[in-house]
């Protein structure tokens, strides 16, 4: 099994499913039901997986499956067999058993596609296997690019009617298994249901960094304040970009100034995204200072890919590193991702940064990555994320 490339080639398909109704399964059960669900699934489509595939769970909660060299017509074949399988997925909920159907969407790759534009053309056909009822497979031809990317007047809407929020997925502490902190993902709920990540909207939105300026802010805080005044209070995390760092009087500065006069500093970890590119490291730098006197913290995100390495850990000042998944998928192969792991660990201790390790999936790797002295972890295996006010609540009660 492989992970899915950044590019890819004409023949390849990608199917991007999805169980249906899971949400009604979080409230007509609970929680871990609807996780258990989840992970059973999980594991029915790894074990369907043929000889070269990829399988990928996104943090939406969808699957992603690459099937290199394969027509869409022998994919869609493969993929609609596999998404059968998986409706036979059985959990025990608190009130007897609990199956869920799942529908997929198909699309071939057109040659040097970007993996996230694939994705999201994936995701319009499958869209559409909801839109007709869910519990089946639909395909997607090629379609252009100005058909899949929201227009700023939808952008505005999502906006003016609060379809956008934050989720969140927790952080644990390997250790003791207690919350330690949430990370903050940006959803768009979608008019059609469908709940989409920010690879489906950041780049109109990016384009107009003036609309929505007021309302983020109230979002980010709207999602901390629970876990900050809680009996425990724990941090939440938010992904900021380069421009961020590097601007000044801009939305995102204008952000954070807001973020940071509304939640408490020592509730607050601020995430430098792999991709963000920093034209003033010196501003950055000063900035960072800045921010960590007063007590936020500051994470490397996806550490060991894209520009999220060692030489910006020479340059800032950090006090986490966020491993990225890709080493933790690897563990139990050749020992190449344990060695990685121990040498990132013993680096960290000496500049006195904690850990955390993304993508645990399994029990293994959870127990793994806490043998190689990672203390802390997120992934679908710990919990995956959910609306804030969701996972509030399931704190407050002891989740």
């Amino acid at each position: 099994m492989s992970s899915s490339p950044a590019q890819v080639s004409q023949a390849a398909t990608l199917a991007l499913m999805d169980i249906d109704d899971l949400k009604g399964v979080n409230v007509t059960a609970d929680f871990d039901t609807g996780d258990r669900l989840l992970n059973e699934v999980d594991n029915i489509l790894r074990r369907a997986l043929p000889c070269g595939a990829g399988f990928e769970r996104l943090e939406s909660g969808r699957f992603l499956v690459w099937l290199p060299k394969m027509s869409l017509e022998c994919a869609a074949k493969m993929a609609e067999q596999m998404r059968l399988l998986a409706c036979q997925a059985l959990v025990d909920g608190p009130s007897g058993r609990v199956a869920r159907t799942l529908s997929a969407g198909l699309v071939a790759t057109s040659s040097n596609e970007s993996r996230a534009r694939a994705i999201l053309r994936a995701d319009v056909a499958l869209a559409n296997a909801k839109r007709i009822g869910g519990n089946k497979t639909e395909t997607t031809p090629n379609l252009p690019m100005p058909s899949l990317v929201p227009s700023r007047e939808q952008i505005e809407e999502a906006i003016t009617t609060r379809a956008l929020e934050y989720h969140v997925q927790p952080i644990f502490d390997l250790r003791s298994m207690m919350p330690a902190g949430v990370e903050a993902l940006l959803r768009w709920n979608r008019p059609d249901g469908a709940v989409l990540g920010p690879n489906g909207f950041m780049d109109t939105l990016n384009r107009i960094p003036e609309v929505g300026a007021e309302l983020f802010p109230d979002l980010a805080v709207e999602a901390a304040m629970p876990f900050a005044t809680g009996a425990a209070p724990i941090y939440t995390t938010f992904n900021i970009t380069g421009a961020v760092l590097d601007g000044v009087n801009s939305p995102g500065c204008r952000w954070l100034s807001t973020v940071l006069e509304r939640i408490p500093a020592e509730n607050l970890v601020l995430e430098i995204v792999e991709t963000a590119v920093i034209v003033n490291p010196q501003r950055a730098a000063d900035l960072i200072d800045r921010l960590r006197a007063r007590g936020v913290r500051i994470a490397l995100d996806d550490f060991g890919t894209g520009l999220s390495n060692l030489e910006r850990l020479r340059r800032f000042p950090v006090d986490i590193l966020k491993v990225d998944r890709a080493f933790v998928d690897g563990i139990g192969g050749d020992g190449r991702e344990e060695a990685i792991l121990a040498s990132l660990v013993a680096l960290a201790g000496g500049l006195d940064i904690d850990v955390i390790a993304e993508g645990i999936e399994t029990e293994a790797q959870a127990r793994t990555v806490g043998d190689l002295g990672i203390y802390y972890g997120q992934g679908y295996h710990l919990g995956r994320p959910a609306p804030a006010s969701d996972w509030a609540t399931r704190m407050a009660e002891g989740y």
